[in-house]
């Protein structure tokens, strides 16, 4: 069909696993013309039957495979949403932490300082005051977005 010289192969599937034949050199998409010259002649029956089944063993053992990597997908990407989950958990407690870190020691600093007599006791008092106001208006905003999720 194609005016070309055959190529010399060896089958690879099937009952016909390891017989040489000669089959046509253009493939287009991975098939060919079909036309196909043994070299070899056939296997003998007994063969034959070992070659069905271990491919029919091959195959059963390889959907296996297919079904096991599907669930192990399925499982992966389980467990990395709940990770996810649990990083952005983290993620606000440190932060919360953080903030609260930063309030100690500035809460601290300022004790120092009305210790050393360098602020007045009535400007420390007024802070103390705005500190507990912003708290409190915090603490209502995040119990607003508490009742709201």
């Amino acid at each position: 069909m194609h005016q070309m010289r055959p190529v010399k192969r060896v089958a690879f599937e099937g009952t016909v696993t390891g017989r040489r034949f000669y089959g046509c050199p253009v493939q287009a998409n991975g098939v060919n013309c079909g036309v196909v010259e043994w070299v070899d002649g056939p296997w003998p029956p007994v063969l034959q039957r070992c070659l069905s089944k271990l491919w029919e063993m091959f195959h059963d053992q390889n959907c296996g495979r297919v079904l096991d990597k599907e669930k192990f997908e399925k499982e992966l990407a389980k467990v990395k949403s709940e990770h996810e989950r649990e990083l952005a958990k983290l993620k606000m407690e440190n932060d919360k932490l953080c903030t609260e870190y930063t309030k100690l020691v500035n809460d601290v600093s300022k004790m120092f300082d009305w210790q050393d007599g360098r602020v007045d006791k009535r400007v420390y008092q007024k802070q103390v005051e705005e500190e507990e106001l912003e708290k409190k208006k915090k603490n209502e905003l995040e119990e607003k977005a508490m009742l709201e999720v």
